[in-house]
C-alpha cells in the first residue's frame, strides 16, 4: 500500500474483498504463512513486502519552494527516500555524528577521522520504540587481527537517525550521497532540491497510518509471527542436538571481542505502541534436521536467517506503518476509509487479562489490538 494514497486512490469494494481474504485465511499467502509444512524463503518474504510499496517512484511531494519562491519542507518522507538507496546498497557519509546509544567498540578496533561512511547494508527498526537506523559498513573502522597483527577496513555499525521516542534524533543533521540519474531526474522535476539538498519534514508520510487496516500489514504482521515461531523451533533443535554432545565444527560459530563502552548511558522514559495481531494458530509441524554435525550446523544457520534477515526485513516495514498509526492516528481513532464498517472498540481485555486495549476485528478469527504505554529506554548522557 502506499504510503502517499489518499482516499479517492482505493476502489473500497476490492480493497475490503482483499483485507477479508487475509482475515479469513483465504488468501494465498495467509494460507503458506499458517502452515508449518510450507516453505518460507526470501523471495516469498520480498513478495509480501513489495506489496507495502516504500519508494519515492511514483510519488508526488511539494516541492522545496512555494509558488512565491519561499522554502516549504517537502513532504517526501525521509524512509521512503531511504529504501531504495538501501536495495541498490549506496554509499553514504554521515558527517559529526553523535551517538544517542552506548557508543561501544572493540577492543581490536579504532576510528579514523570524524566522518562516518560505507556502503548501505540495512535498514534497522527497534521492536520496542519507534527508532530506526540506518546500518553501513562503516569504513572509517580499522580492525586488527590479534594473531596475524594485520588490520582490514571496515565493520557493520547502525546509525539512529529517528530517536527512542519517535521524533528525530538530533545527532545528526544530514546525509551525504551521491544520487543515480533516476533520483537525480525525479529531485529535479520534482523541485525538491534546496542549497543542493533536500529537507525532509517527515520519517514517515502521514497518510501511511492507512497501513494498518490493509492486506499488506496484515500479511506482514502474520508473517512476523511466524518467522518467530519458525526460529524457535529451529533454536530449540540446536539445543537437542547439543544434548546429544554434537558440537559445532570450527569456524561456524565465531566468539565477539571484547567490546568497550566509550560513553556514559542513563535511562530515559518514552512512550509507545504495542500491537498485536489476534490470528488462530499455525497448522502442522516443522521438519527436525538431521541428528549429526551437519544438523546442528542447518539449524543454527536457519534461525540466524529467519531471525536477522528476513523478520528484521518484515519488522521494519511494520514498525514503520505501526509509528505512522501512532503519530497520526491513535489519538482520532483513525480508520481507513475502505474499513469503515470497522471500528475502534476501547477497553477491551484479553481473557483473564488486566490491561485495556483498542480493538479492530477484521473477522471472527482476527483482530488487531493496541495501546501506548510508557517503557525505559538506555541511551547516552
Amino acid at each position: 500500500m502506499c504510503n502517499n494514497a489518499t482516499a479517492s486512490d482505493f476502489p473500497a469494494v476490492s480493497l475490503a474483498k482483499t483485507v477479508k481474504s487475509v482475515a479469513n485465511l483465504t488468501n494465498p499467502y495467509a494460507k503458506a504463512i499458517m502452515n508449518r509444512q510450507e516453505s518460507i524463503d526470501e523471495d516469498f518474504v520480498n513478495s509480501i513486502i513489495d506489496q507495502s510499496i516504500f519508494s519515492w517512484q511514483g510519488r508526488n511531494p511539494k516541492p522545496a519552494l512555494d509558488r512565491n519562491g519561499n522554502f516549504q519542507t517537502t513532504d517526501l518522507d525521509l524512509l521512503s527516500f531511504m529504501v531504495p538507496m538501501a536495495k541498490r546498497g549506496a554509499v553514504i557519509e554521515i558527517p559529526d555524528y553523535k551517538k544517542r546509544r552506548a557508543s561501544k567498540i572493540a577492543n581490536t578496533q579504532r576510528y579514523i577521522g570524524d566522518n562516518r561512511f560505507g556502503k548501505i547494508t540495512g535498514l534497522i527498526s527497534n521492536k520496542d520504540v519507534f527508532s530506526f537506523s540506518v546500518r553501513i559498513f562503516d569504513h572509517s573502522i580499522v580492525t586488527k587481527n590479534p594473531e596475524t597483527e594485520s588490520e582490514s577496513i571496515g565493520d557493520h555499525r547502525n546509525f539512529m537517525l529517528v530517536d527512542v521516542d519517535g521524533n528525530w534524533h538530533n545527532g545528526w543533521d544530514k546525509i551525504v550521497w551521491n544520487p543515480t540519474k533516476k533520483e537525480n531526474a525525479f529531485l529535479n522535476e520534482k523541485n525538491l532540491w534546496s542549497s543542493n539538498g533536500i529537507c525532509f519534514k517527515y520519517y514517515v508520510h502521514p497518510n501511511r497510518r492507512q497501513s494498518i487496516f490493509g492486506a499488506p500489514y496484515l500479511l506482514l504482521k502474520m508473517l512476523s509471527a511466524r518467522l518467530t515461531d519458525e526460529a524457535k523451533f529451529y533454536r530449540q533443535e540446536v539445543k537437542r542436538l547439543q544434548k546429544f554432545g554434537i558440537k559445532f565444527p570450527k569456524g561456524v560459530k565465531t566468539h565477539p571481542a571484547s567490546v568497550l563502552c566509550t560513553n556514559t548511558i542513563k535511562s530515559t522514559k518514552v512512550k509507545t505502541m504495542e500491537t498485536v495481531l489476534d490470528m488462530p494458530k499455525f497448522e502442522g509441524e516443522y521438519s527436525p534436521v538431521s541428528n549429526d554435525v551437519d544438523g546442528l550446523v542447518e539449524a543454527y544457520v536457519r534461525q540466524k536467517f529467519l531471525t536477522h534477515k528476513l523478520k528484521s526485513a518484515v519488522q521494519f516495514v511494520l514498525r514503520a506503518d505501526e509509528a505512522a498509526f501512532f503519530l497520526y492516528g491513535f489519538d482520532n481513532d483513525f480508520v481507513a476509509p475502505w474499513a469503515k464498517t470497522c471500528s475502534w472498540t476501547h477497553g477491551y481485555k484479553v481473557p483473564r487479562g488486566r490491561v485495556e486495549w483498542k480493538r479492530l476485528k477484521f473477522s471472527d478469527s482476527m483482530s488487531l489490538r493496541c495501546r501506548v504505554k510508557t517503557v525505559t529506554q538506555q541511551i547516552s548522557k
